[in-house]
């Protein structure tokens, strides 16, 4: 048995193929209360599976903060709105910016 420590850093050769981490791990997530660049986590404080898959509260809170909305016009950190009514919890940011949000990461 080797003397390494537990937390060996993953070696170089082994980290290329990883795929890329999803932008929106940047902002904290408003939803489980994960750190900037730490994945999600289920209820029970696990890691969620899905590596790329942030929570759905994260991906908007990243699209809000950091691309305009096409749809509303609105600058970035600013909620989407429509015809100056709030948009519901439920899909608090348009399509469109999740794709605007997702160019501009690009």
């Amino acid at each position: 048995m080797t003397d390494r420590p537990r937390q060996a850093p993953m070696p170089a050769s082994l980290r290329q193929g990883r795929p890329p981490r999803h932008p929106a791990l940047t902002v904290r997530c408003p939803h489980c209360q994960a750190a900037p660049d730490m994945r999600c986590t289920t209820r029970a404080g696990r890691a969620r599976i899905q590596r790329l898959d942030p929570c759905p509260a994260r991906l908007a809170d990243w699209a809000q903060t950091t691309a305009v909305c096409p749809h509303c016009q609105v600058a970035p950190g600013t909620p989407c709105h429509d015809s100056g009514i709030q948009r519901p919890d439920s899909s608090p940011v348009h399509a469109q910016r999740y794709t605007e949000a997702t160019e501009t990461a690009a």
